[in-house]
């Protein structure tokens, strides 16, 4: 292909931030049982909820759960050629039981290979990794990317109140890069829900702080700067690192133990990372991006959580602070940059012909 050809080639439009539930855990949450050491159920209200180790979170979808095939025609009717599936984060329970972790994540691994095979034109994903167990994650982070074909996996932004910047999960990441896997960066039970009770916050204050304290374990803990290939990959728009790096920017001037791990600014480190698009702000995404640049910037809408964005591809459409040439990127050039030139070549185009000539 010559480089006007590749230029004016259609390139899926790819939502990086969807989540699903394995329809063994409905049936285990419908009848109240166990599945590999995690609990489900169903609230008074009729929400799925999963528990372990004491605590409880429930799924902020309605029941019933979509199957596969009607999720792309909703797909469809937003714009979205391809998902990115993963595991919902309300089941990512690293203080559940170590001898059990690797099963719950090989099953739910084996479901999610099973809806991407069954539409491998509209679905990717990002597998499950059982981090309280960390050679049980190589393992299942080889599978994933070698056997199941899935271009990455996704991983809370603490593992069980340990950061990642602790040297224990440093060969999950190290792995990671050699592979060249896309890891995303996803708030799972968060440490400031003892304390943001009321009002959503846990979630509205919360998830986002999650985000921001992964990030910086990350750039402090100079583990971004021993592994310059991550594909590394922050949710929520990277929660609030764009509005702090400045902060973090100036401790790094001042402080020692700022610059104990690192030889540069914070912020520098920070353009390392992908970002997904769920600002829920149009001038906040335009900062987002005028600080890392439009090729960091990665399309999300955290489907189908009731936080999620309601028009991700619409939303970015209708950004007026953003060039053409920012809403191409983000909507499919970024993350196709990504896949592997095998994978990309079985994806649908549809909705990014649809949208032609709005992003042309």
């Amino acid at each position: 292909m010559t480089q006007p050809e590749a230029a004016n080639a259609l390139v899926p439009v790819i939502d990086m931030h969807a989540h699903f539930v394995p329809p063994a855990i409905v049936e285990a949450a419908e009848l109240g049982e166990d599945w590999y050491g995690i609990t489900f159920g169903k609230t008074q209200a009729g929400r799925m909820f999963s528990a372990a180790g004491g605590r409880q979170m429930a799924l902020p979808w309605q029941l019933p759960l979509e199957t596969a095939e009607e999720r792309t025609g909703v797909m469809s009717g937003l714009n979205v050629d391809v998902q990115m599936v993963s595991l919902s984060p309300t089941m990512h329970w690293y203080s559940a039981d170590p001898q059990s972790a690797p099963g719950f994540a090989a099953a739910a691994n084996d479901a999610l290979a099973e809806m991407v095979e069954l539409r491998p034109d509209r679905y990717l994903g990002l597998g499950y990794l059982p981090l309280q167990d960390v050679s049980a994650s190589l393992a299942e982070l080889e599978r994933c990317v070698g056997e199941l074909g899935f271009p990455g996996v996704m991983v809370g932004t603490n593992i069980a109140g340990r950061d990642w910047d602790d040297p224990e999960l440093f060969p999950v990441l190290e792995r990671a890069a050699d592979l060249g896997s896309f890891v995303f960066f996803h708030p799972a039970r968060g440490r400031a829900e003892d304390w943001l009770t009321r009002y959503h916050l846990r979630n509205l204050i919360g998830n986002p702080l999650e985000t921001t304290a992964a990030a910086a374990a990350l750039i402090f803990g100079g583990v971004v700067e021993r592994l310059p290939g991550l594909r590394a990959c922050l949710a929520h728009g990277g929660g609030y690192c764009c509005g702090n790096v400045g902060r973090w920017d100036h401790g790094w001037r001042v402080r020692k133990e700022c610059q104990a791990q690192i030889s540069r600014l914070p912020s520098d480190y920070l353009r390392q990372f992908h970002f997904d698009s769920l600002t829920h702000s149009d001038l906040a995404l335009r900062a987002l991006i005028d600080l890392v640049g439009e090729r960091q910037v990665l399309l999300g809408s955290d489907y189908p959580a009731d936080m999620a964005s309601p028009d991700p591809v619409g939303a970015v459409l209708g950004n007026p602070h953003l060039s053409v040439r920012e809403k191409r990127a983000i909507l499919g050039e970024n993350m196709s940059r990504l896949i592997s030139p095998h994978a990309l070549r079985g994806l649908s185009t549809r909705a990014a012909g649809t949208l032609k000539e709005k992003i042309a």
